[in-house]
């Protein structure tokens, strides 16, 4: 299941209080602009083919598919939004660090996330 949303635009912080998600890395880049919302749930070997696709976004998975977190944040990625409550494995934290993108961590799962995010942002 693949799909894409996209706000005008929208800070990682204001992201964050939508979703009630805790970011995790980075609070310095919770300022960056947000122009594309993509869903990731995919297996890894299109993943980075399939976000290439839409610059400057968040990318909503489950906290348990460090493949897709990681083929996330091999392209433009402005921060991830990881749902279920589940942390990110040390090497997608790392990553995320050295790439200075944050990590929000949210306990809902991704269609309540998504739906929040659409009642957020209108």
């Amino acid at each position: 299941m693949e799909e894409e949303r996209k706000p005008a635009g929208i800070s990682i912080s204001e992201l964050a209080n939508c979703i009630q998600g805790e970011i995790l890395n980075s609070p310095e880049k919770s300022g960056e602009i947000v122009e594309n919302l993509m869903v990731g749930a995919m297996c890894v070997d299109p993943a980075p083919l399939y976000f290439n696709l839409k610059p400057a976004k968040a990318v909503i998975t489950r906290g348990d598919r460090a493949d897709i977190q990681l083929g996330a944040l091999e392209t433009s990625t402005k921060c991830l939004i990881l749902t279920g409550g589940t942390k990110p494995l040390p090497d997608v934290m790392q990553r995320a660090e050295e790439e200075g993108v944050p990590i929000l961590l949210v306990e809902k799962d991704t269609p309540a996330t998504l739906s929040e995010l659409e009642r957020g942002l209108g």
